[in-house]
């Protein structure tokens, strides 16, 4: 009976974890990016230590300065050059999902201490965000894990399918899962790692890509698991 109790709770978790799952994205205010965690339009505290990296784009694609400066709890960007887009790498690190919910503990911590561990993974996130639509837009910024829209966006219109195409080191990425800003699960890639989005009618869009690759003779985390979110706002 315990057992399947636990797998009713482990299925129901699994179902819902989507919902739940925190991501970054990108605003602009006034002459200052910030760089936001949470669920769009809430935020929430980070630990600004943990985005990696931070790279600014005019829009004839090339790469601008740009400054940089850690709050308690989240992260500032500006620029004296003018700005098309913003790319930020963060690593997530250890997490493990429980019957009480989500810990942030490698798996030999979890299991240490007597948790049941129903996922368990190392997590790592970037984010774009599109702040003026051209060329360089339709093309790959280098991220290992992105999203790359093949039509301009900034002149889509609300309910129009926007394509995409997926990126994971450098290729187009085949099977993974794209959302929407609410987390609902839009579909997956095709063989080319296309795929094609409505485009919604709030004026912040935000469109999320999830992938999972098992890790080998990892003790600390059975998936090493990516997200990447794509953001700008319809005018």
């Amino acid at each position: 009976m315990k057992k399947k109790l636990f797998a009713i709770i482990v299925l129901v978790l699994l179902l819902t974890q989507p919902a739940f799952a925190h991501h970054l994205w990108i605003e602009k205010e006034g002459d200052i990016f910030k760089v936001l965690w949470g669920h769009p339009p809430e935020t929430n505290p980070y630990e600004p230590e943990k985005l990696k990296e931070a790279k600014a784009f005019d829009s004839k694609g090339k790469k601008v300065p740009l400054a940089r400066k850690n709050e308690k709890d989240a992260m500032y960007l500006s620029s004296k050059s003018d700005v098309s887009m913003i790319v930020v790498s963060f690593e997530g690190g250890y997490l493990v999902t429980t019957p009480d919910g989500k810990k942030r503990l490698a798996k030999r911590e979890a299991e240490k201490s007597g948790l049941q561990i129903i996922d368990s993974v190392y997590s790592t996130q970037y984010a774009k965000g599109l702040f003026v639509c051209s060329e360089s837009t339709a093309k790959p910024s280098g991220l290992q894990f992105e999203i790359v829209p093949l039509k301009n966006p900034c002149k889509a219109k609300p309910n129009e399918m926007l394509p995409l195409r997926i990126y994971f080191d450098g290729k187009p990425l085949e099977g993974a899962i794209v959302e929407t800003g609410n987390h609902a699960e839009a579909g997956r890639t095709d063989k080319d790692g296309n795929f094609s989005i409505k485009v919604s009618e709030k004026s912040m869009q935000i469109i999320l890509a999830k992938y999972r690759i098992p890790t080998k003779d990892n003790p600390d985390a059975d998936f090493l698991s990516y997200t990447t979110v794509l953001s700008w706002v319809m005018k």
